[in-house]
């Protein structure tokens, strides 16, 4: 994992030093390397009111709401689709990202929400108007974490503040999984990063 911790702050400080173009931040832990639980999470959003499901929500949708232009990097495996936007009011930046499996189809597989110093509106993360507020399964960024805790259960994984849950199961025919990664900060909710995939 250490060699992936060192990745993430990297792209950390890349976060907080520029306001260029850039990706959603890679997962702190590899979801590969996390044994997975038995406890489905429900991974739904929402942005500025705005609710979402991954897997169900599409990058149409959002944009009709708050506009921002779709980003794309890659290809065949490693292709990446997002759109990003800041929250400057609650120093947050968000993103809606689709990889490989929904890039074709639009549809929102991963959701990452980051506490920034100071994030500036630009073309590639606009300010979303509206309430300002980000969620994951109902956790946002400065909300206490014991609460949070209580309610998902133990991590699969956890290392330097960092904690991760993992899902495997079945939706019918198809095999699901889901990734949660929070980074914990003085007792809250400091970064959320939520993923699910499913394949048959």
């Amino acid at each position: 994992m250490k060699p992936a911790i060192a990745l993430f702050a990297l792209a950390l400080v890349a976060i907080a030093l520029a306001d260029a173009p850039f990706a959603p931040p890679t997962p702190l832990i590899n979801p590969d390397s996390v044994k997975p639980g038995g406890k489905a999470m429900a991974q739904t959003f929402s942005l500025n009111g705005v609710n979402g499901t991954l897997e169900k929500t599409t990058f149409a949708q959002v944009q009709k709401r708050f506009g921002g232009q779709l980003k794309r990097q890659g290809d065949a495996g490693g292709s990446l689709a997002w759109l990003c936007y800041d929250l400057p009011a609650k120093h947050l930046r968000v993103w809606l990202s689709a990889g490989e499996l929904h890039i074709h189809s639009g549809q929102i597989d991963e959701v990452t929400i980051w506490s920034v110093p100071s994030p500036a509106n630009s073309p590639d993360c606009p300010v979303a108007t509206g309430a300002q507020s980000a969620e994951i399964d109902g956790i946002s960024p400065g909300q206490p974490w014991p609460p949070a805790q209580g309610r998902l259960g133990a991590p699969a994984a956890a290392h330097d503040g960092w904690v991760a849950y993992a899902y495997q199961g079945k939706v019918g025919a198809f095999d699901r999984e889901d990734y949660l990664v929070v980074k914990v900060d003085n007792g809250a909710v400091a970064h959320l990063q939520a993923s699910r995939t499913t394949t048959n």
